[in-house]
This record gives C-alpha cells, sequence and structure tokens, in this order.
C-alpha cells in the first residue's frame, strides 16, 4: 500500500483510491517491463537471428555424394541432392555422375576428399563466392550419359551481427528500451501522488490507446486478406482472432485513464510550472510526427547505414560479409604530394593537344605499383591503390600539386557538386533577387510577368536538360552554337559538354536558367512583407535607391535569404538529373556516382556508404546554414 507523507495531497485519499492508484502505478510498470520482454522475446525468435547461431536447415549446396564400384565399368561418384535444398532447386538429381567441383577433376580423389572440396572448409569467409560449380554426367532413358553443369549457390547462415542489424537495428531497440524505461520511471513517479507524473500518464495512456486501435485495425485487414494486399476471401474468424486481443488490451488502460482524469485535481499534489505544461503539450502533438519520421526516414537511413558496413551487392544471392568502415576508409582515403611536369625540347611544360600539361608520375604511385608488382592474383583483387584524382599546377613553377585517393572517382564527384553548388546558388540568388525587385515593382503587365517566369521551373528537370542538350549540340546542328556562328562570335562549332570544353558553366547555365524563378519567388515573397513607409522615410531622409537598397532591403530580407540558401544549396547537393543527361560516366556530382556505383557495379554497400556521405555533407551544410545565416534567432 502506497504510504501518503503528511500534507502530500489536496485532500486525503480514501483506501478506494490508494488501491486504485497501486492498480495504475503497476499497471504503467508492467507496460515498461513488456516493452523489455517483447523486445527480447523478438530477438530470441527471430528466423535470422536462429538462423545465425543454429545454421540454415539445409547449409551449404544441400548435397551428398556416394562412391559407386561396379563390377563391369570404372568407380564413379553419385550426386544425392537433399530434398529442398540448393542442389535441388537447381535441377541436379538423384543418379547424376560428379566429373569435377569448380573444374577440379574428382577422378582418383577419395570420398572424403571429394566431400570436402563440396563443404569448401579450406575457403575463408573473405575469399568465399558463395557457389560452387558442378560437372557431372546424367544417364538417358537409353544408358546414354549427357554431359551437364548446374552452378549452386551455397546456403550460407549470415553472421549473428549481420542477422541482428538488418532485423532490429538500432532505433527500434533504442525506442523500446527508452519507452520501457519512461513507464516504470512513470509508474515509480505516481506512486508518490506528483500530478506532473499523472498528467504525463494520462498522455501516455491516451497515445498508447490510439496506438494499439491502430494496431488492431492494421492487424485486422492484415490477417484477413492474409497479406497488406491479396485476392483471397476476407477471413473474417482469423483477422478477429488477431485483432480483438489488441483491443482487449486497450480496456484496462482506458479505465485507468478516466480514474486518473477524474481524481487528479484532487489527490495529486504539487504544481505543474507553465514550461512544463506546455513541454507536455508540445510532445503530445508531436508523437504522431516522431512515429512517421521513424517509420520513413529514421529507419530507411538506418538500414542505409548498416548496409554500407556489408560488402553487399545488388541482385545477386551472395550473402552480404560485415566489412565495418572498410567502405568508408575506401571513400575518404586521399594523400597529396608534389609532381614535376613533363619537359619539351624547348624546356617548357610538355601539353596535350587540348592544352593540359602532361605530369610525371609521383613518388606516391611508384610505391603503389611496386606493392601491386610484389603481390599476388588475389591480392591485386583485394587491394585498392592511390590513384590520380586531380593535379592543379603551383602557380610560378613547373611543380604541380597532385591529389590521389582510393577512389579518385568519388574525390571528384565531391570537387564536382560543390563546384556546381557554389557556382549556381551564387548566380541564382544574383539573379533571382534582381528578378524579385523588377517584379515588385509597379508596372503595366506586372502580373504576367510574374506568370512568365515560372516557366522554366514549371518544366521537369530531365524535360529542360534534354531541351539544353539539343540546344548546346556540339555541332552546326546545335541551335546556340549555329547563332553564334551567324553572328561571327565563334568559327567553329564549340563542344559545351565534353571533357575539353567548358562543360561545368555549360550545366551551370542550364540549372541556372530553370531554378533562378524559383529564387526569385522564394525572394518576392520576403519583398512584399516589407512596409512601404520605409522606403518613403528613407526617401525623405534624402537616402538614394542604393543606400536603401543596403540599409533596408537587404537586412529585412536577411531571414528569406537564409531559407532561400538553404533550400537550393540542399538541393544543389543532391543534384542529380543534369549531370546524369548531360554528361557521361567519368564526370559524375555525388548523387549520379552513387547511382552509378548501384546499378552499373550492383555494389549495394559501397553506394550506401556513398549515399550516408551524402547525407553527411547536407547536414553539415545546413548546421553551418544555421549557425552562420542567423535563422534560428530570426
Amino acid at each position: 500500500m502506497t504510504l501518503i507523507p503528511p500534507g502530500a495531497g489536496r485532500r486525503r485519499p480514501t483506501e478506494q483510491e490508494m488501491i486504485a492508484l497501486e492498480l495504475v502505478s503497476g499497471l504503467l510498470m508492467i507496460i515498461g517491463l513488456v516493452a523489455f520482454a517483447a523486445l527480447f522475446y523478438a530477438i530470441v525468435t527471430n528466423d535470422s537471428i536462429q538462423e545465425a547461431t543454429q545454421g540454415p536447415e539445409i547449409p551449404g549446396v544441400g548435397l551428398d555424394v556416394v562412391l559407386r564400384e561396379p563390377e563391369d565399368e570404372e568407380p564413379y561418384f553419385e550426386l544425392r541432392p537433399i530434398t529442398g535444398g540448393q542442389a535441388d532447386l537447381t535441377g541436379i538429381k538423384d543418379g547424376d555422375r560428379l566429373v569435377s567441383i569448380d573444374r577440379v577433376e574428382v577422378s582418383g580423389l577419395t570420398l572424403d576428399e571429394v566431400r570436402a572440396l563440396i563443404r569448401e572448409d579450406d575457403v575463408k569467409l573473405e575469399d568465399d563466392d558463395f557457389q560452387i560449380v558442378f560437372d557431372f554426367l546424367r544417364p538417358g532413358t537409353d544408358g546414354r550419359l549427357s554431359e551437364a553443369e548446374r552452378t549452386v549457390p551455397k546456403n550460407v547462415a549470415p553472421t549473428f551481427l549481420i542477422a541482428y542489424l538488418n532485423s532490429f537495428a538500432f532505433v527500434l531497440p533504442l525506442i523500446v528500451i527508452s519507452l520501457g524505461y519512461l513507464f516504470i520511471r512513470l509508474g515509480i513517479r505516481l506512486r508518490r501522488y506528483d500530478v506532473v507524473a499523472a498528467r504525463w500518464s494520462l498522455v501516455a495512456f491516451l497515445w498508447l490507446m490510439i496506438g494499439l486501435f491502430v494496431a488492431a485495425v492494421w492487424s485486422f485487414w492484415v490477417n484477413g486478406k492474409g497479406g497488406i494486399i491479396g485476392d483471397d476471401p476476407f477471413d473474417y474468424g482469423r483477422a478477429l482472432s488477431y485483432s480483438v486481443p489488441i483491443l482487449l488490451a486497450i480496456i484496462p488502460m482506458l479505465i485507468a485513464y478516466r480514474w486518473l482524469d477524474q481524481v487528479i485535481n484532487e489527490v495529486f499534489s504539487g504544481e505543474e510550472s507553465l514550461t512544463s505544461r506546455q513541454t507536455r503539450f508540445a510532445w503530445t502533438l508531436l508523437v504522431p510526427t516522431l512515429v512517421v519520421l521513424a517509420l520513413v526516414a529514421a529507419r530507411p537511413l538506418e538500414q542505409t547505414f548498416i548496409k554500407s558496413l556489408t560488402d553487399d551487392e545488388f541482385g545477386t544471392n551472395r550473402p552480404a560479409r560485415f566489412i565495418g568502415l572498410d567502405n568508408y576508409q575506401t571513400l575518404t582515403s586521399f594523400k597529396f604530394t608534389t609532381v614535376p611536369c613533363v619537359k619539351d625540347d624547348d624546356g617548357e611544360c610538355a601539353r596535350t593537344p587540348n592544352g593540359s600539361i602532361v605530369w610525371e608520375t609521383s613518388d606516391v604511385e611508384e610505391v603503389e605499383r611496386e606493392k601491386l608488382r610484389s603481390m599476388s592474383s588475389d591480392e591485386r583483387r583485394k587491394f585498392k591503390r592511390y590513384d590520380v584524382a586531380a593535379t592543379w599546377r603551383l602557380m610560378g613553377s613547373d611543380t604541380g600539386l597532385r591529389l590521389l585517393g582510393r577512389d579518385p572517382t568519388f574525390l571528384n564527384s565531391i570537387s564536382n557538386t560543390l563546384r556546381f553548388t557554389f557556382t549556381s546558388v551564387v548566380l541564382e540568388l544574383t539573379l533571382g533577387l534582381i528578378i524579385a525587385m523588377v517584379v515588385n515593382s509597379s508596372f503595366r503587365g506586372r502580373g504576367l510577368m510574374r506568370t512568365a517566369m515560372l516557366v522554366p521551373w514549371a518544366i521537369p528537370t530531365v524535360v529542360s536538360a534534354v531541351l539544353w542538350q539539343v540546344i548546346l549540340r556540339g555541332d552546326q546542328t546545335g541551335i546556340f552554337n549555329k547563332l553564334l556562328m551567324d553572328l561571327g562570335l565563334i568559327d567553329q562549332a564549340k563542344q559545351w559538354f565534353s571533357t575539353t570544353g567548358p562543360w561545368m558553366n555549360s550545366i551551370v547555365a542550364v540549372d541556372v536558367w530553370k531554378t533562378s524563378p524559383f529564387m526569385a519567388l522564394l525572394l518576392l515573397a520576403g519583398l512584399q512583407i516589407i512596409p512601404a513607409d520605409l522606403y518613403e522615410a528613407a526617401s525623405v531622409d534624402g537616402a538614394s535607391k542604393v543606400r536603401q537598397f543596403f540599409t533596408i532591403t537587404l537586412p529585412l530580407l536577411r531571414p528569406t535569404i537564409a531559407v532561400a540558401l538553404i533550400f537550393r544549396t540542399l538541393d544543389a547537393l543532391r543534384v542529380f538529373d543534369v549531370f546524369q543527361v548531360l554528361l557521361d560516366t567519368t564526370r559524375p556530382s555525388m548523387a549520379t556516382y552513387n547511382y552509378n556505383r548501384l546499378v552499373l557495379t550492383r555494389s549495394d554497400g559501397y553506394a550506401s556508404a556513398v549515399g550516408v556521405m551524402i547525407f553527411i555533407f547536407i547536414l553539415l551544410f545546413t548546421i553551418l546554414y544555421v549557425r552562420f545565416v542567423g535563422i534560428e534567432r530570426e
């Protein structure tokens, strides 16, 4: 029984109320313990984790071999696939005569040696390709033997760490443990007749009941249909058997909520501050948003990060192996070194036909090549050497500063993305501000002008890129080339998107043409909330238009500029369409490089690491904007 300290309540609770409080606080603590127990039970009974700890039901290729020694012919090994195993699923049948395993002839081997080859006991996990090629002879109905070959994937259990991360990861256990702890703590505080704990308990019961009701409706539909969607007749008996227990769990919470709501102002003590009430109200409103964010944002991001810690391949049956931060180490490994240029006969730096300087090989590259020469073929396959990402000539010398990376294409994608982002955002901000100030002034046809300026923004990015690809075609059929040649500004057609042409300036121009109206629209909204009285007062004081712009317009427009910069910068850092349509794979942005690694090389784990790096870049830029632009204070 709960002991009531002197003066604890606004009135002394009756014995029935004390018992009821014990039951309500016990219910909260039981809910917390049930959360812990449910998490533990889910982990213990998870199929992937059980397979990781106990092994698959049919391990390996699911194939046995027996030695046949007929009197009238040479001994041979006969295959015996296990029903439901990988060998059985790929078409190997009883009676097939084994010829070779992974191109290794089995003639002359013992039965134990053949079985060892199938088990691949000597193959390390990091070297395993998770498949075995069997060559065999299949007896026909007429007694003839026909040659056949099957590539059989191995059924290998995932490691415990991979199984746990794929099934539960971090977010779900953290949420369950936090909620369990909070419910237990809330139940303990409620026993002390704390009014703040009582009001938080009302919020907890309310959202628990809503959550259970949603879970009951979901369970009713899914179990009745036999899945989220299906064509089978709805099974009401099965649906009710799963949903009714969930609905019954709402009843004690509803009783506890109603009782607590009736006595909260009578028997509970303490004063709740305004800040505490506002905090509770804010969390009450935020719960649905947090649930949606956990489902559609936190969980996918978490799964992407987990996949980035593996060597998973897209579109294959090969199980993923945990490799830790190896993908990130490859992405972020780089070195700087100096390198001299190749001299021509005149003692000057030699140049290629397109004007680029020819550089010598650096000492670091020579060391990497020596390492490769001393390695075996298997070691070369795993080794990631430093390669050239970029070389910049140092001012006033014949020496260049060279950037080397284990993944030079990714380093170049960062450079391409940052150059594109900085140039395009600065130009879009400048042009957008000019356009916004023009359409904000009073003139005939202002409404039509505001509508027309949004046309480029309304065109889909891919359509816009294809349109500009036609306009900037690198021959005389290109509209822009034809115009410049007719005006006498160029003598021959210019390659606007080639590696030797001004390709970066070209794609920036394409993006600026499309996105400047969006920037102008955001800034126009900010301009229209600036009072006209300020400009009239400044004019009376003799301030020029330029002075009005720097002393009135820019300071008051600063919050709007900050929001516009954040939107455009984050959008530019994720640029994909323009690079994908107009350029080849040798000049990617970070987003297109991520796409290429996933689709072209099927390196799902590595592509996930690239995706996480993009997220980190965007997060850093957001923090910098919020800190230095001062949007929080505004």
